[in-house]
């Protein structure tokens, strides 16, 4: 019940940004899918804003597009995915946002982003990965 409040409230602070810039489908780039899915941070930070919000399992700030590639790097690393698949994702007020499921050997993990199109180009403005159950 926790995990769910704290999806709502990050899908709705982002989302109640009004950020326009661009124009989204409300679909998320398989190029973000398949850089998420084989564990590859630097085809990942291609996507990255300038600054980024991440909120891991054992570290959350706003970062610069580096340290963000780093930190990803280190969560792939500490969890190798056996799979990632995009749950559900969909558009509101121009930003995309998607929910898929990580799995690791030792459990899976819910994954959150939000993205926003600017100048033609998809980048990610937050990216939550949360512990999740069965």
């Amino acid at each position: 019940m926790k995990t769910t409040v704290y999806t709502l409230i990050f899908l709705f602070s982002f989302l109640s940004f009004n950020i326009a810039h661009g124009q989204t489908d409300g679909t998320l780039e398989e190029s973000i899918i398949r850089a998420t899915r084989n564990a590859n941070s630097v085809e990942l930070a291609n996507y990255f804003n300038q600054r980024i919000e991440l909120i891991l399992p054992d570290k959350s700030g706003v970062f610069s597009k580096e340290q963000a590639q780093f930190l990803m790097k280190e969560f792939f690393d500490s969890y190798k995915p056996l799979s990632f698949e995009i749950i559900h994702q969909g558009i509101r007020e121009n930003a995309t946002f998607a929910i898929g499921r990580y799995h690791y050997n030792n459990g899976q993990f819910r994954i959150l982003f939000l993205a926003k199109t600017i100048e033609n180009q998809m980048l990610i403005h937050q990216i939550r990965i949360e512990p999740q159950d069965g």
